[in-house]
């Protein structure tokens, strides 16, 4: 990811305490800035530059985002590297500016530990990141090179790929595409979280175990499908094979989310006919339904586009149709994008915007925009975590409370202000219990105990130890995940441990001893001063005014900027360039599975990213090599005639086993120690209407059921349709459900 600030390694005072040691003892040959160095300085104090001494400039380019983070803690007066001519005074900027220019030729060779004589503080900075260029510019302003306009975030092309379906993802698209709700999202092996991302396009991909949990799931899948309420056609004598076709060619398309070639509708199609052959009509459909959701077309998502003359590959109608449903709701193309695609209107920004409005008003947007946060906080950990006191009804309080909040600030794209400062927010009533409230829903909270995200329970508990409160690792969320500033891990020699839960004194003051060792205290100033402005919230994110008998201090300082508590930290962040710069590259991020970058475009609503990524030229071109041909998803349906066609190649199939009468498929849908609940289907494969019946062996006792009745003869179930279901239609089908005990 491209790092608004620190993309570098924090290594400042982290090394082992024996380097430190040495460092504080040979500063000269650690670090390479000796006295006998030629001074750059003129008899007046001034750099011997053409460029002028720009103070603003220097603080706001180099001080800020590079020197005051990763070399202060080292060069201050009283740091290890405080005997060298590289001192720092953060109360005379000038004086900075003149110590930075007079080394300006080891700027780029001793913090990257390119230097021949290495770097006390070990690598700080990997070229080609945004704080080398940082220092980069100042070399060359120290040169004379007064290039002063900064080089905005690009719109760079992806490259082209093939992303997997996230579980996620895979559920809702198997919803909308079979009406079967699943969990088996659930019980795949896990995705791979990149960056706490857990739809990166390059981390998703099918292992050998994961192939063979989507196999036993497509076939799960295709037997309670209802494929007789999905046949475009009505199967009777002497046109079996050309129904199949259509069939094929119908569904292929939803579930590929693109049109299906005559390739392929002749390729199932001879699939159906073997079966169908033997075991009916409606198993053949059912076994081509369960080879296509284990398709790479089905499980992938297709952005290879198609060649221009730029050797840039543009998008095909088909696939920005898929990026624009997966973008907003999570599932696959509803019928109004697939008509947009199929008749070209996706191929401009314009045609893009017109679907944006009109998926914006979908209750499914605001389920992506919380879901969006659940990731750039990485809240989803929520699931996994361990705490005393916690419970799975407290803990699923906090989710809604966050889901709720944040979807409400969607529905009507409320200011990025809102959701960090907000007093509005959702309280279950189980959360507010847990808070000493007497009633939940809607409240306005204080903005003073709490009031806006930063003092959520969800961020509050999964930033958190498992009996205590944890500025680390609270810090570490503000400094990663709102500002973008990715932090090393420690050296591995160091004992990383929190302070020890029996240890006196309160949570600030075990954390002010621990971080004070001169090898953890340059990469801690970084994070315990945020972290401390979280001190009233324990644990489980309840306030608190004391600690062990003493008051809370949750006085804290972000970069500077001193703050008191949760709320005033969420102030300075709004205020912050660096945080709307980084809500913005973490959309981006999470909507194009890929690195990113922002810059700051000032006031920005909750929503805007997500707009606003819909008319960047990332979001409709691809680039790379021509490698694997053009997108498939380029074409155009298949015609009646052409379908006739390939159903005349494989020749008019006599189904037999079940081709005519009823079949019923039934499948245990959740299960417990004591219990179960199950799913049928019931489908009428004749051209004639029928009432039905089927039977079961049940192992167990039937405790409630619906839409359907039953009766017990000996070890069987016997069960019949009620009032509204009990007749079926030629090819008709209907589901009924049932719970038992066992």
């Amino acid at each position: 990811m491209i790092r608004s600030a620190l993309t570098v390694l924090l290594m400042v005072g982290c090394s082992s305490k024996d380097e430190t040691t040495a460092s504080a003892a040979a500063p000269v040959a650690t670090d390479g800035i000796d006295s006998g160095m030629p001074d750059a300085h003129s008899d007046t104090g001034a750099p011997a530059t053409a460029c002028p001494e720009d103070v603003e400039l220097f603080e706001e380019r180099v001080w800020k985002p590079v020197l005051s983070t990763h070399c202060y803690g080292c060069h201050a007066a009283d740091g290890i590297a405080g005997t060298t001519r590289l001192v720092f005074d953060a109360s005379t900027m000038l004086e900075n500016l003149r110590a930075t220019s007079s080394v300006s030729d080891l700027l780029l060779v001793k913090p990257t530990g390119l230097h021949t004589s290495g770097h006390g503080g070990g690598t700080l900075i990997w070229p080609e990141t945004d704080a080398w260029s940082a220092l980069e510019f100042w070399v060359n302003w120290t040169d004379g090179i007064c290039e002063t306009v900064e080089e905005a975030c690009g719109d760079e092309p992806l490259a082209r790929r093939l992303w997997r379906l996230d579980h996620d993802q895979y559920e809702r698209t198997v919803l909308d595409l079979l009406g079967v709700s699943t969990d088996y999202g659930d019980h795949f092996a896990a995705d791979t979280a990149v960056e706490g991302y857990r739809n990166d396009a390059d981390a998703l991909v099918i292992s050998g175990l994961l192939a063979d949990q989507y196999r036993g799931a497509a076939e799960d899948l295709a037997s309670v499908a209802d494929i007789a309420g999905m046949l475009p056609c009505t199967p009777t004598e002497g046109n079996t094979t050309q129904c199949a076709a259509e069939f094929i060619d119908d569904f292929g398309s939803r579930a590929f989310r693109r049109p299906m070639t005559a390739d392929e509708v002749e390729t199932y199609l001879m699939l159906w006919a073997d079966v169908a052959a033997d075991d009916g009509f409606f198993e053949g459909l059912r076994w081509v339904v369960a080879g296509m959701l284990q398709s790479p077309h089905f499980l992938y998502r297709m952005e290879l586009g198609l060649a221009d003359s730029s050797d840039e590959f543009h998008l095909s109608d088909w696939e920005i149709a898929s990026e624009l449903s997966y973008l907003f709701w999570g599932t696959m193309p509803d019928d109004a994008l697939f008509d947009a695609a199929a008749a070209g209107m996706l191929r401009t920004p314009e045609h893009i915007e017109a679907q944006v409005e009109r998926m914006m008003a979908d209750d499914r947007t605001l389920e992506s925009a919380a879901h969006f946060v659940d990731a750039w906080l990485q809240l989803d950990r929520i699931e996994s975590i361990a705490r005393v006191g916690w419970s799975g009804e407290l803990k699923q309080a906090m989710i809604e409370q966050t889901h709720e909040t944040v979807k409400a600030l969607a529905r009507t794209d409320e200011p990025l202000s809102e959701l960090m400062l907000g007093p509005t927010t959702y309280l279950p009533e189980t959360l507010a219990s847990h808070y000493g409230l007497d009633t939940g829903g809607w409240v306005e909270q204080d903005g003073e105990t709490y009031g806006g995200l930063l003092t959520h329970g969800s961020l509050l508990t999964v930033y958190a130890l498992g009996e205590a409160s944890s500025p680390v690792h609270r810090g570490v969320a503000v400094r990663e995940r709102m500002l973008c500033e990715e932090l090393p891990p420690p050296p591995p020699n160091l004992d990383t441990s929190p302070p020890a839960a029996d240890a006196g004194g309160t949570t600030r003051e075990k954390y002010e001893v621990h971080s004070s060792l001169p090898e953890c205290a340059s990469c801690h100033s970084l994070i315990d001063p945020i972290g401390f402005g979280f001190e009233h919230y324990d644990h489980l994110g309840r306030w608190r005014v004391e600690e062990v008998g003493r008051p809370i201090n949750a006085s804290g300082n972000l970069d500077g900027l001193p703050f008191i508590g949760a709320p005033e930290l969420g102030a300075l962040l709004t205020d912050d360039p660096r945080f709307r710069a980084c809500f913005v590259e973490s959309w981006r991020r999470w909507g194009f599975g890929d690195h990113a970058c922002a810059d700051d475009e000032g006031d920005v609503s909750l929503m805007d990213p997500m707009r606003q990524m819909t008319q960047r030229r990332a979001f409709r071109t691809r680039t790379g090599d021509a490698a694997g041909g053009p997108s498939p998803a380029a074409g155009s349906r298949l015609s009646v005639s052409a379908l006739a066609s390939v159903a005349g190649s494989i020749g008019e199939i006599l189904p037999g086993g079940a081709s005519s009468g009823i079949e019923f498929m039934l499948i245990e849908s959740t299960t417990w120690a004591t219990g179960f609940c199950a799913d049928g289907t019931v489908t009428n494969t004749s051209d004639e209407p029928v009432v039905w019946e089927v039977r079961e062996s049940i192992s167990g006792s039937i405790t409630s059921i619906w839409n359907a009745g039953y009766r017990v003869e000996g070890d069987e179930h016997i069960f019949f349709g009620i009032d509204w279901n009990e007749e079926l239609p030629p090819f008709g089908s209907t589901t009924f459900g049932f719970c038992g005990s066992r």
